[in-house]
């Protein structure tokens, strides 16, 4: 049988691209030096809208609470796709595990509450 060197790279090309479509990173990543909250961001499907990870890390700040790290995320939570509906978009933040209490406070929940959640990249500003 004979493979002919178009297809066979067309071939690679469409694994390659199937294997990345659905990439997301697990919030498991490298061990966390301090405690890891979320919160959502408020966007709703096909609108966005919502605060940036960088507006709720102010508010954090504002509030006296350390922040080591944020990212953005996704819960890990199936929603239907309704125009107007939440998306899944979170904020994570690594803050120090004695202002726990706090981030709690301030509507944040320990981000070991959402066992799917996943790392994504964030949006351009």
């Amino acid at each position: 049988m004979r493979i002919h060197r178009k297809g066979a790279g067309a071939t690679a090309v469409l694994v390659a691209c199937t294997a990345l479509a659905g990439c997301t990173c697990r919030l498991k990543g490298p061990p966390a030096t301090g405690a890891r909250y979320y919160r959502t961001l408020g966007s709703l499907q096909c609108t966005g809208g919502g605060s940036s990870p960088a507006e709720l890390a102010q508010e954090l700040r504002k509030a006296g609470i350390a922040v080591n790290r944020t990212a953005c995320g996704v819960d890990g939570r199936m929603h239907a796709a309704v125009c107007g509906a939440p998306d899944g978009r979170i904020a994570v933040f690594e803050i120090p595990p004695e202002q726990a209490g706090a981030a709690t406070a301030l509507g944040l929940q320990p981000l070991a509450t959402l066992p799917d959640a996943a790392e994504t990249p964030c949006p351009a500003p």
